[in-house]
């Protein structure tokens, strides 16, 4: 008796595999190594005319199939594009030893597989471009039935093959980023520069004020930093002799993911002899211009709300003057205190560890969002500027610029220092800074100061990295990487599929241990108690469901914290005051409550998380970066998921299975304005898996 198979996904899979066997038991070799392919699908559509009546041998993926009949059409997809294509049972030619298969093994062929087939370009009855079949050949079986659309976001982000499967167009943004890179080569060739390689695992890390991913060399018995620029190299090269290099590679910084910036990302970096500032702006404008024509063909583009066109005036923003200009700031004179002020006036809070550079800095970008560009910022100062040359006429500035466009900053560039005494000075400040606790500082390279005291020429250098694509193309980082990193995910059907070969740690690497500033490193006598943090919550927040959303959240923190073996009176207390301000204050949240919570001496750990889970909507500076950070991440927009779907259910919390919140969960209409991207980003920073996470909330509620 034959078994009857399901039409769900693991009913159609097991169709394909027993389609699979009956094709082994005729001799065919479901996954031949050879096969032949004479054209692109596009080449034969575009140049008709020369193919038709001609016989030819095409391959790739077959995207549909129907039978009428004694015929069969059928769409194959290469990179290039679909042809149709059409079989007639008489006219087909079934040779086993020679693995063409015949009619009634076209049954045996299923949507997605990869086909040969040979025989004449004609034209339908319908007048279509079609290959009429002669013989065809199975390349390669598919076990898995494709899906039939596909524009999930964080689905093609993870499984970017079925992206450009069934969204064939999206290609076209890759195919434009690999000529975007093959312009920036060819430009730099044009102009005398030669191309150098440079390590990417270094003992010091520098060119950069940005946190580095640290690894370790078993044979050496020593930690390595992953390069966060080729800068330092390039300069050692320069000061070896070689005058006009560049190097085109990833980089790798350890920081938050945004919109425009990921840890891992290319990057274009040069150096030129005997050249300054002055010469690199020039020579850029001129390399802008040939980017976006040899890529687009054009030059004035719209992104990020902006619109500019590369072959305008590059504008100079003095970034002195400005900020006086629009704060009354003097960058120089005034101080912390009253920048501080300013920024708070402005809505803009800074959590965590403040310092001069960051102060400034913050003022600068509240005006940078303003600007379309192209333009060129300079003058900056030399305390923000370890690596650069100050000006001979005013020392307080640099030989310095980026380049601005639509409101960010995509470029950067300097004379070099070649001044070893003053590259050590500013070297040791940016180490005290380090040693202060501002771990995008940079470090001392000592080994640096050497090659300089044997000396480099005048020399200036700039970079760029993938963000001016992204910019160009108007898309997102993510959208505008092949396979941006995530948090590794295993599929819900692969696990069922391999249940005995998958768990969570044949899966993921171990993760370092969390620093333990959450247990240890903050005054246990600043952190208010249950009670008084109970009587902070009644006071601002006037709206019933605010407060029970504060409490599940502060329950659940607490059994995250127990989880992780943190420390619970402290996830507690942050997760109920979490949203304190934002009853009071919504358009502010939470950067009135990190106030309140600065004066109260609140722990710094408790503010930052509390910051940090605000990051995502871009409100706050702070990304997530230690546990409890992820976990109120992970939380917060879950307790409110999870509380909608007890109001559906006749007895609430009790007897709720984690399954069916998952459902729920899935379910992007329902609770529509819960953030589910930011859910598993926390989820995600924690290293578990979301269906574990949701159990564990629900099993806190229903006690």
């Amino acid at each position: 008796m034959t078994q009857q198979l399901s039409d769900d996904f693991i009913g159609q899979r097991t169709r394909r595999i027993q389609n699979t066997e009956a094709l082994k038991k005729l001799g065919i070799n479901p996954y031949p190594s050879q096969s032949r392919k004479d054209f692109p699908n596009k080449k034969i559509v575009d140049e008709f005319e020369n193919f038709q009546g001609k016989e030819v041998t095409l391959a790739g993926r077959m995207m549909a199939k129907r039978e009428h009949g004694k015929i069969l059409f059928g769409v194959l997809q290469d990179q290039s594009g679909t042809i149709q294509f059409a079989i007639r049972q008489n006219e087909l030619e079934e040779n086993l030893e020679q693995s063409f298969l015949g009619w009634e093994h076209i049954t045996f062929l299923d949507i997605g597989d990869y086909i040969q087939i040979a025989g004449t370009i004609d034209t339908s009855s319908q007048g279509e471009i079609t290959l009429f079949v002669k013989h065809i050949i199975l390349l390669a079986k598919t076990l898995r039935p494709l899906p039939h659309s596909f524009d999930d976001k964080e689905m093609i982000f993870r499984k970017r093959y079925l992206d450009l499967t069934i969204n064939p167009k999206r290609m076209d943004v890759f195919m434009r980023k690999a000529h975007f890179w093959e312009a920036n080569r060819a430009f730099m060739k044009q102009h005398g520069f030669m191309e150098v390689e440079t390590p990417v695992l270094e003992l010091v890390t520098g060119g950069a004020d940005a946190r580095p991913f640290i690894t370790h060399h078993h044979d050496l018995d020593q930690d390595f930093y992953l390069r966060i620029s080729t800068e330092l190299y390039q300069k050692r090269l320069i000061g070896g002799g070689f005058e006009k290099i560049f190097t085109i590679g990833p980089n790798f910084r350890n920081e938050g993911l945004s919109d425009e910036h990921l840890q891992e990302y290319y990057q274009i970096e040069w150096y030129w002899a005997y050249a300054d500032y002055r010469d690199n702006m020039k020579m850029l404008v001129d390399m802008f211009r040939y980017i976006a024509k040899e890529v687009y063909g054009k030059t004035t583009f719209t992104t990020r709300g902006h619109t500019f066109d590369l072959t305008d005036e590059w504008k100079e923003v003095d970034y002195v003057n400005i900020i006086k200009e629009r704060f009354g700031v003097d960058i120089f004179n005034d101080s912390d205190e009253h920048m501080l002020e300013v920024l708070k006036k402005e809505g803009v809070d800074l959590p965590g560890t403040i310092n001069r550079n960051r102060l400034i800095d913050n003022l600068w970008k509240l005006i940078r969002k303003t600007i379309p560009g192209p333009a060129f910022l300079v003058n900056e100062p030399a305390f923000m500027s370890p690596l650069a040359k100050t000006k001979e006429r005013d020392p307080r500035l640099t030989e310095r610029f980026h380049i601005v466009i639509a409101g960010s900053e995509l470029g950067n560039g300097y004379s070099e220092i070649n001044d070893p005494q003053y590259q050590l000075e500013q070297f040791l400040a940016q180490q005290r800074m380090r040693d202060e606790g501002d771990d995008e500082a940079q470090m001392l390279d000592i080994d640096y100061v050497e090659m300089l005291e044997y000396g480099m020429p005048p020399t200036s250098g700039y970079a760029h990295s993938e963000r001016l694509f992204w910019f160009l193309e108007d898309v997102s980082a993510r959208e505008g990487t092949l396979f941006p990193q995530l948090r590794r995910v295993v599929d819900p059907l692969t696990k069922e599929i391999y249940k005995d070969l998958v768990s969570p740690s044949s899966q993921t690497m171990k993760r370092r241990p969390t620093p333990p500033a959450e247990k240890n490193n903050f005054d246990q006598s600043k952190l208010p108690t249950r009670e008084q943090a109970q009587e902070l919550l009644e006071k601002h927040v006037g709206d019933d469901y605010q407060r029970k959303h504060a409490v599940m959240v502060a329950r659940a923190m607490e059994a995250c914290a127990k989880h992780f073996g943190e420390d619970p009176e402290l996830w507690y207390i942050t997760g109920l005051l979490h949203d304190l301000d934002y009853f009071k204050h919504p358009d502010e949240h939470p950067n009135e409550s990190l106030k309140w919570f600065a004066e109260w001496e609140y722990p710094q750990v408790l503010i930052d998380a509390i910051s940090a889970h605000a990051h995502g909507s871009g409100r706050t500076d702070t990304p997530p970066r230690t546990r409890i950070d992820f976990a109120l991440i992970a939380c917060d927009e879950l307790c409110g998921l999870l509380y909608a779907y007890s109001l559906m259910r006749p007895e609430g919390f009790k007897d709720m299975k984690a399954k069916s919140a998952m459902k729920k969960f899935k379910d992007k209409a329902f609770a529509a304005k819960i953030d589910r991207e930011e859910i598993r980003s926390g989820v995600e920073g924690l290293g578990i898996e979301l269906k574990d996470h949701i159990k564990r909330l629900i099993d806190i509620f229903q006690e």
